[in-house]
């Protein structure tokens, strides 16, 4: 009989992941700034991303490298750190299979703020600046939609700077629990699962704080059965509970 403790975890082999041509005109028919063009208007721009595979904790780009792509996760998943004032990495965001990232700056003059590794065996579909570009001119409904995903994300990392002057340390990390439930949990017999490795100081990052608060505030949600957690994976067994603590839905 077997002593070894039980994990909710799935078996996930670090084997590098292919994009079907399914998949890649999928995952393009969804992205915000083409949702509007019609299915051969995207097939013609599929013919121009190319898609790379990328074991787990492979890096894909680094903080200071010239921005030259744009990024879209056809499957697994990707991390985003910074590093801060004293040289430690910070973790910004976990994006999900259908989330872009990189640069949408068509001229390529800027720098990465973050290094982006991939946290699954994923596949990442690419395109230059330069062809994007060329994307933009041919289709200008996709310049509008550009500029509305844009204003977007502004006005969520508004919310987050909001989150993070305006709310409690206890606030701010049960609203972070909760965005990464939302994006990345699937539901079990045990609540929402979390199944990629969260550190105190993942967490730290995300929510502002320091990684010796996030241990002690993790541990009183544990002990009031609102978190399960281990290695590689968290369970939030009372979303309830991390709810109204953010007064949220």
């Amino acid at each position: 009989m077997s002593n070894r403790r039980r994990t909710p975890l799935k078996i996930v082999k670090n084997e590098v992941h292919s994009c079907t041509p399914i998949l890649r005109l999928n995952i393009l028919h969804n992205l915000p700034f083409f949702n509007n063009l019609t299915h051969q208007e995207v097939t013609e721009i599929n013919k121009i991303f190319n898609d790379i595979g990328y074991v787990s904790d492979e890096t894909i780009y680094r903080m200071g490298d010239r921005s030259t792509r744009l990024c879209v996760i056809a499957s697994g998943s990707v991390k985003l750190i910074r590093q801060n004032a004293d040289g430690k990495e910070v973790l910004m965001d976990i994006l999900k299979q259908g989330e872009f990232f990189g640069s949408l700056d068509p001229f390529g003059t800027t720098y990465y703020h973050e290094t982006a590794i991939a946290l699954q065996p994923s596949c990442i579909l690419k395109i230059d600046s330069e062809d994007f570009r060329t994307i933009l001119q041919k289709y200008p409904v996709v310049s509008m939609q550009v500029l509305d995903t844009t204003s977007k994300k502004l006005q969520e990392a508004q919310e987050r700077i909001k989150q993070l002057s305006a709310h409690s340390v206890e606030n701010r990390i049960a609203y972070t629990l909760l965005k990464l439930g939302q994006k990345l949990g699937e539901k079990n017999e045990n609540g929402i699962l979390i199944q990629i490795p969260l550190s105190r100081y993942d967490i730290a990052g995300m929510a502002g704080t320091t990684p010796e608060t996030t241990s002690r505030i993790i541990s009183k949600f544990k002990n009031s059965d609102i978190l399960k957690t281990g290695r590689k994976w968290t369970i939030i067994k009372n979303i309830a509970k991390l709810e109204k603590m953010v007064k949220i839905i």
